[in-house]
């Protein structure tokens, strides 16, 4: 006759396996959660390198614009609309309502040219860095985008930053918001540009020269092949005909 025999468990044994088996699972998220970090450091690095490293940008005109044309590369358009601006400017809010549609229109045409020109003119010192910090981000989504040429999601972001204009003298929009306009206009990785204010120096130097220029006396600056419009005051069927005029 077999007996049964009952198994005594050793309490601190249980104990022991059990505080195992938690420390083993613990490990095994840390080195999960350490692997996610360290995949998300590497895309985010990787996207962060759409701006490449410099602080000139490489896609700027000889003096420092933004050129949104159906030129073909490496020809002149003969006729080249300048517009210096300053994002945080409520007449360049206006200018883009009244006219940006009709510059859109003609910088369809391969003989014409539209320069956007973004300066640093409105902030005040110590209070705000509302046109420092939207023009460094419009660098930075035209140098990670437009080095084809297409300047078509940098004119997205262009237009959504004064679409959302805020008020003068105010703090103007956070770098996270920047980078929000940014993804919403189709351009990513450039946080670590705006953060970092990655073209600051250079469009401070280039705000310096538009200053000190003597035809200069506040944003917007309309030109057209260098002289002085009154883009605001034109209709835009007026406006169009002075550029195609031109442009012949």
């Amino acid at each position: 006759m077999t007996q049964n025999r009952r198994t005594v468990v050793d309490p601190r044994k249980a104990d022991r396996r059990r505080s195992l088996m938690f420390k083993i699972g613990a490990a095994v998220v840390l080195i999960a959660v350490a692997a996610g970090i360290g995949i998300w450091a590497v895309v985010s690095n990787s996207e962060d390198s759409s701006t490449g490293g410099s602080a000139t940008p490489t896609i700027a005109t000889e003096d420092g614009s933004i050129r949104v044309s159906a030129a073909p590369k490496g020809t002149q358009p003969k006729a080249v609309v300048s517009v210096v601006e300053d994002f945080q400017c409520p007449a360049c809010g206006a200018f883009e309502t009244r006219q940006g549609a009709t510059l859109a229109e003609l910088s369809k045409n391969p003989n014409v040219a539209i320069d956007y020109k973004p300066i640093i003119f409105l902030d005040r010192s110590g209070q705000t860095d509302y046109s420092a910090n939207t023009a460094n981000a419009s660098m930075c989504v035209a140098e990670a985008s437009g080095k084809d040429g297409n300047m078509e999601s940098w004119l997205k972001f262009h237009n959504l930053m004064f679409t959302n204009q805020q008020q003068e003298g105010g703090p103007g929009p956070s770098s996270d918001q920047l980078r929000k306009w940014a993804e919403q206009a189709g351009v990513t990785g450039v946080s670590k540009c705006i953060e970092d204010n990655q073209f600051g120096k250079w469009l401070t130097e280039q705000s310096s020269t538009v200053l000190k220029d003597p035809g200069f006396q506040g944003t917007p600056w309309v030109r057209l092949n260098g002289k002085t419009i009154d883009a605001m005051g034109m209709s835009p069927e007026q406006l169009t005909t002075a550029v195609t005029d031109a442009a012949k």
